[in-house]
């Protein structure tokens, strides 16, 4: 995220540049480090990689808070790429009434504060009946579930990025050796899902900013066809 942050013009290189929503820049650097080799580094078709996976969350900074509440639910209830597929029988129900108490959030009911202490008393007990030993990803699948109800306030950076910790975790936990492709491939989901939920268009096609202002488009588009190597290099200079 740290060339995404360069091209985008920070005033401070970082791995969450300002243009891109936190949940997904952690995502996105959580594949970089999984991708990268013994020394750190990664191989020229992985810093390809890893580029357009950040450049994928350009533009997605600034979204309502109805769209973070329905993309947690889907980061927790998804078929595709949800924590759920991880749970036991005893904590699925846990997480899916946390999951729909972000939907009606998101729909413009929110729930009373005794809703989500009750979803969440009973998520962190169904957490202490996993075994840790034998179902680990299950354990953080349901913490990623318990966490997210301290964003009843989405502006509680802290617990959403734990509700991302956790949740990754819980991947990468439960794909043994296959966690890279996995992980690269939720990066994938949780950026559509996003973008979907927040009316963004996809960055391979031309928004109306993009339409209305066609030289700054055309340097934006051309910035991004700078070999990453050569990115990353000018970063280290810095």
């Amino acid at each position: 995220m740290n060339a995404i942050s360069y091209i985008n013009g920070d005033a401070q290189v970082t791995d969450f540049p300002a243009c891109s929503a936190r949940p997904l820049a952690a995502l996105v650097q959580s594949c970089n480090d999984l991708l990268a080799g013994p020394g750190g580094y990664l191989s020229p078709d992985n810093s390809l990689l890893a580029l357009e996976l950040g450049w994928q969350t350009v533009g997605t900074a600034d979204v309502a808070d109805s769209v973070i509440h329905a993309w947690v639910a889907e980061l927790l209830t998804n078929s595709t790429w949800g924590v759920l597929r991880y749970a036991n029988i005893g904590a699925i129900k846990a997480i899916i009434d946390i999951a729909q108490l972000h939907r009606n959030v998101a729909s413009g009911h929110t729930p009373p504060v005794a809703a989500w202490d009750a979803a969440d008393r009973a998520a962190r007990a169904a957490a202490r009946a996993i075994s840790r030993i034998s179902n680990p990803a299950g354990v953080y699948a349901v913490r990623a579930a318990y966490e997210s109800t301290a964003i009843v306030d989405t502006r509680h950076q802290a617990a959403l990025d734990a509700v991302i910790g956790n949740a990754l975790r819980a991947h990468i936990l439960a794909s043994g050796d296959s966690r890279r492709n996995r992980i690269v491939e939720l990066t994938r989901h949780a950026i559509r899902s996003w973008r979907d939920l927040a009316g963004l268009a996809n960055p391979s096609e031309p928004s109306p900013r993009q339409a209305d202002q066609p030289d700054r488009a055309a340097a934006v588009r051309a910035r991004l066809t700078y070999p990453a190597h050569k990115i990353l290099a000018d970063i280290s200079q810095r």
